[in-house]
């Protein structure tokens, strides 16, 4: 009886756990889909000061480079915005990106990437929508936490 008592308490704290971990997830979420929304308005309006509060000392970036770099994807926060931003930000990624097809995804747990701890992904390309067969693509804004606010720290896309 007393065992029985025991595993139901065991298993009720832990649904409770993982309820309360779910809800703290999707604030997370919540929050960091916000923060991208911020950004893409301050984009759209061309507000790089604003941009440049809210962005790490350097930002990962492969979309700025036509070849590989000999060292890596990574462009300091002022280059990025006076050189790179119009060029990946065009009127039809934002108008893509205005679609709001959002992923999101913890990133924090691969010692590889020390320079984000979030990803959100936004569907560009739906599957199929470019042609037959194709698997559809997602512009990804990387998101790192310095003391509880985000900040973007770089993007992307896939494939």
């Amino acid at each position: 009886m007393k065992l029985t008592k025991y595993l139901s308490l065991l298993f009720i704290g832990f649904c409770l756990t993982s309820y309360g971990q779910k809800k703290e997830n999707k604030e997370l979420q919540s929050k960091a889909e916000q923060f991208t929304q911020k950004v893409i308005q301050l984009v759209n309006k061309k507000d790089y000061a604003a941009l440049n509060q809210l962005t790490t000392s350097k930002v990962y970036c492969s979309l700025c480079f036509d070849e590989a770099p000999e060292k890596s994807y990574f462009v300091g926060k002022d280059i990025f915005y006076r050189k790179h931003v119009s060029t990946i930000f065009n009127k039809e990624l934002l108008e893509r990106l205005g679609r709001n097809e959002v992923k999101f995804s913890f990133d924090g747990s691969d010692p590889g990437f020390k320079d984000r701890d979030y990803i959100v992904l936004y569907t560009t390309y739906r599957k199929n929508e470019v042609g037959e067969g194709h698997e559809g693509a997602q512009f990804i804004f990387w998101l790192k936490d310095e003391k509880g606010n985000f900040k973007l720290s770089g993007v992307e896309t896939v494939p």
